[in-house]
């Protein structure tokens, strides 16, 4: 038969034990409900840091496209001026030469086949209605004046501030006819071809 003592030391173990395995079986439970709560938070974590990410992402991405836009604007407005500088150039330098060319006998030539094509216009309407024909040039091509009438016939001859660079532009109101080889329509008519043609078109 157990002593008191030794009654005891049983019961002090058993508690002991007792105590041991509810620790242990505690130590589980909290081991266990905090991996559940870590990997919780290392989910959210992972969300809301793929969030951010993506909205960074947009945000840097929205950037930089509105800086494309206002670059590409730049650019093409940069372009423009710089394609218009160019016309202008090419323009400038035709009306030089068109200037020098009204300097030189082909040019008088010119008024004349120019007066004698509108004749061949105007002819096809009546040769009784051909006096009512004005024929309009530049003012300083007056000395001309007798040159036209030679080549045209019956015609009054006036000067026309809108002519610039030369030619000639004969206007019937009698027939509602005008036929213009100026210059200056000729060179204005170019400027749609070279806008056309020179490879310098921005899109």
């Amino acid at each position: 038969m157990l002593t008191q003592e030794e009654k005891l030391s049983k019961f002090m173990i058993a508690i002991n034990e007792y105590a041991q395995e509810q620790r242990d079986k505690i130590m589980r439970e909290v081991e266990a409900q905090n991996s559940i709560e870590l990997e919780k938070a290392e989910k959210e974590f992972r969300e809301e840091s793929y969030r951010t990410i993506q909205r960074k992402t947009g945000e840097v991405r929205s950037m930089i496209s509105r800086e494309l836009a206002g670059k590409e604007i730049a650019g093409k407005k940069a372009l423009i001026e710089r394609r218009n500088a160019i016309e202008n150039e090419v323009f400038q330098r035709a009306a030089a030469k068109l200037e020098e060319f009204t300097k030189t006998d082909a040019y008088k030539t010119y008024l004349r086949k120019a007066a004698i094509e509108a004749r061949k216009v105007f002819a096809g309407c009546g040769e009784e209605k051909m006096g009512a024909t004005v024929i309009y040039i530049r003012d300083r091509d007056k000395k001309c004046s007798p040159l036209i009438k030679t080549a045209f016939g019956d015609c009054t001859v006036k000067v026309a501030q809108d002519i610039l660079l030369g030619g000639l532009r004969a206007e019937n109101t009698e027939i509602g006819r005008v036929v213009d080889v100026t210059l200056d329509v000729a060179l204005q008519q170019q400027h749609e071809w070279f806008a056309e043609n020179s490879g310098l078109t921005i899109s």
